[in-house]
């Protein structure tokens, strides 16, 4: 395991304990993030911190993030994995549900010199999320299969 697999683990640690204070320990200030389809990209470990205490940390409790596939190179880790979570505060338009929530994402990141992560792109499907808030199962598979989706959805038009 390198630095920027140690640094990834301990930042998510800290995040999901709502310890933004402490993130600067695993995380350069001058951090530059893309949280695809809720932020675009912004600039500063505290921007970062504040958008996910008012978006995720708001809307979620008891959040918990499995790590499915692990990719590593030198000055950078990608995470393909699966956050379940409580939805206890309004998200997405969304108020709160108390439903159980999961969804699969991807997590990329990369390490300074330093050891600290300076970059995150964070890919998610947030209609996803946002169909299982209203109770409404999402017409897509939920397993590998032979079902070209977007053709029916185009024949029931």
């Amino acid at each position: 395991m390198g630095a920027a697999l140690n640094a990834y683990r301990r930042f998510r640690e800290l995040l999901l304990a709502g310890a933004y204070a402490r993130l600067g320990e695993v995380a350069d200030e001058g951090w530059v993030e893309n949280c695809v389809g809720l932020t675009g990209w912004t600039s500063g470990l505290d921007i970062a911190s504040a958008n996910f205490a008012a978006g995720i940390g708001r809307a979620f409790s008891a959040i918990d993030a499995e790590e499915l596939d692990v990719l590593e190179k030198e000055d950078a880790v990608v995470i393909r994995g699966r956050t379940t979570a409580v939805h206890s505060g309004a998200f997405a338009g969304v108020a709160p549900t108390g439903r159980r929530v999961s969804w699969e994402f991807v997590d990329m990141y990369r390490v300074g010199a330093d050891g600290r992560i300076n970059w995150h792109f964070f890919v998610t499907d947030w209609n996803h999320v946002r169909l299982q808030l209203l109770g409404e199962a999402p017409d897509l598979p939920a397993t590998p299969t032979r079902r070209a989706v977007q053709a029916e959805i185009a024949e029931r038009r």
